[in-house]
């Protein structure tokens, strides 16, 4: 008999986290087999599993069951399985899948009868969003994706045409509904962007997502427009010494430009989304005033943007700067107009976007494999991963409809690339346990 002895908890929990109902099962089990043995064997509701089943399966109230095999049980002082796979089987319509299980952590000890004891524990990114200080956390946050543009913009050596191009399209494919795809800036400020047309002209009819692309002046406009983009931005400062050093102008000066391109998309029926820089802190000012990021961000809203991104661009801000800051701009503008755009420099990014959240704002600016930096602001490290918001999100039971293992693949692609290791922390950490499965 491979099983001696078999105690089950009862399944915790099941949660759909994504757009393509991706669910999570975490529960404990404890049993026991003879020394030296294999295990093979069905526990109702019983290992973690990481998984996807259909529209149909998500909608249903339904058990699943969980079938896992283990191929050896070494027996020493700390046992491993190897191999181990899970099948999830819908059990309405008997769907089966199966994929191997590399979420968690086994530990075996053999007890003083020879028999081997072990402990299946996950540790799953999926919460229960019952907790009381999480109650305020929208149900749904749109991630708007940054990469493509704000954070290849920096990068030195020249990314070639083709795998912008291609970053997007996988980017659009894990389900972002908005990517940010490029900007439309003088080369000799931007040489990086240079491609900005060619670019444009390749996604412009892909489907599915939102492709936005930088506009600072009516002549940006007119060529974005020209190039096939269907929604547009522009950015300001709250900064006026970083206005100056990064536009060249004055914090009225712009706001009187913006104006002007806003007004030129209306006309055209395009969308306009308005991002403000230095929200809390400017690298030649230091501090910036609340009131200050509040007037500006009255202005750009009054401007006609559908949406406003406050962004922290040398990722200075805690939580103790952040909160007033957001109170004095949702004191003028409605906070559902509202979106953040934290840089992780100090590491403070998602413990912001986290108070942003129960704050009321449900969009947050990221980038694949936390590329970025800004080309003006010394020092200022890349954006939040959007591998990390995402894996955040899964953990509050936020909805974000994106999938996290095809943004590990993007973000893969793009590094490898660069030549450089993701800023991921969740990517990193995800990619090691993926490639410790793959030795077992």
């Amino acid at each position: 008999m491979f099983l001696s002895k078999v105690r089950n908890r009862p399944l915790v929990r099941r949660a759909f986290s994504s757009f393509h109902s991706s669910f999570v099962m975490s529960v404990e089990d404890q049993f026991s087999v003879q020394k030296g043995e294999s295990i093979d064997g069905v526990l109702s509701g019983g290992l973690s599993t990481v998984g996807c089943v259909s529209r149909k399966d998500a909608a249903a109230d339904v058990t699943y069951s969980n079938r896992w095999k283990g191929q050896q049980l070494p027996m020493a002082d700390n046992g491993k399985i190897v191999r181990p796979y899970v099948s999830r089987r819908n059990a309405v319509d008997g769907a089966l899948s199966s994929s191997a299980f590399v979420y968690g952590k086994h530990r075996a000890a053999v007890s003083p009868n020879g028999a081997c004891s072990l402990q299946t524990h996950h540790y799953s990114s999926q919460g229960n969003g019952e907790n009381k200080l999480l109650e305020r956390i929208p149900k749904y946050v749109k991630i708007v994706e940054v990469g493509p543009r704000d954070g290849l913009q920096n990068e030195k050596n020249i990314v070639p045409t083709d795998v912008k191009i291609e970053l997007i399209k996988m980017l659009a494919s894990s389900g972002l509904p908005v990517v940010e795809a490029t900007s439309f800036v003088s080369p000799k400020w931007v040489p990086q962007l240079a491609d900005a047309k060619l670019v444009m002209q390749a996604v412009q009819n892909l489907q599915g997502s939102k492709f936005p692309v930088l506009t600072p002046n009516l002549k940006g406009l007119e060529a974005a427009v020209a190039a096939g983009a269907k929604e547009v931005a522009v950015f300001a400062s709250a900064s006026e010494s970083f206005s100056k050093s990064n536009i060249n102008c004055t914090v009225e000066e712009s706001l009187i430009r913006y104006r002007d391109v806003a007004s030129a998309a209306e006309k055209l029926s395009l969308p306009v989304r308005g991002y403000i820089s230095c929200v809390v802190g400017c690298p030649v000012e230091g501090a910036v005033s609340p009131s200050q990021v509040a007037y500006v961000a009255r202005e750009v809203s009054n401007m006609g943007c559908y949406e406003i991104s406050l962004g922290d661009t040398i990722g200075v801000g805690t939580p103790g700067t952040v909160i007033p800051m957001l109170e004095a701009v949702i004191d003028v503008v409605p906070v559902e107009k509202l979106a953040v755009h934290f840089h992780d420099t100090y590491g403070q990014a998602l413990s912001n976007i986290l108070l942003s959240l129960q704050m009321g704002i449900s969009a947050v600016d990221s980038s694949i494999a936390g590329l970025g930096g800004c080309p003006y602001a010394k020092g200022a490290s890349g954006n939040v991963a959007t591998e990390d918001v995402v894996y955040m999100l899964n953990g509050l039971g936020v909805e974000t409809h994106v999938d996290l293992q095809k943004l590990l693949v993007a973000g893969d692609f793009i590094c490898k690339h660069l030549s450089r290791a993701s800023g991921s922390k969740a990517a990193t950490a995800l990619s090691k346990t993926l490639a410790h499965a793959s030795k077992l």
